[in-house]
């Protein structure tokens, strides 16, 4: 085996360059660690099934993660997020970061519930579009029901002489 010098270059904690895209992770574990360089903070690290780096939480991924699995953090073993890279704006300039989001719940076949409303790509609910109208007259007198009914443009088209 050949020892490599820049395996040690290597940091224990995931960051916004370790990511192209979106990915999925397991929690398996979440710790409470001393990090920083320069000034040291306790922070939660969360660490995962599928990557030998952990996240560590700041406010906003913490909020997040709480949000959805509760404020006890054993309870978060097992579930699973989406890390993803973005910018930020920190201090007035704009720094890669990695954000957290919870995957919406398996459906399952014929016990599937109603989808949610598509959402807008700043997590606002699109409206849905309005009901779709009738064009015929609605029948209420049973006797008619035999004849053909009129299309409700047929109903409201009566000429009128001026």
């Amino acid at each position: 085996m050949v020892l490599l010098a820049s395996s040690y270059d290597q940091s224990r904690f995931l960051k916004a360059a370790d990511l192209e895209r979106e990915k999925k992770f397991r929690i398996k574990n979440v710790t409470e660690e001393l990090v920083g360089v320069e000034q040291k903070e306790q922070k939660l690290v969360v660490w995962f099934s599928n990557d030998e780096r952990g996240l560590v939480l700041n406010k906003t991924n913490n909020r997040t993660i709480r949000g959805a699995f509760g404020d006890a953090v054993d309870g978060w073993v097992g579930k699973i997020i989406i890390i993803f890279p973005t910018m930020v704006d920190m201090r007035g300039k704009l720094t890669p970061a990695l954000r957290v989001r919870i995957p919406p719940p398996k459906q399952t076949g014929a016990s599937a519930a109603p989808s949610a409303p598509p959402r807008s790509g700043n997590g606002t609910a699109i409206a849905a579009p309005p009901p779709k109208r009738t064009t015929t007259a609605p029948v209420d007198d049973p006797e008619l029901a035999d004849e053909p009914r009129k299309s409700l443009g047929d109903e409201l088209d009566d000429e009128v002489q001026f």
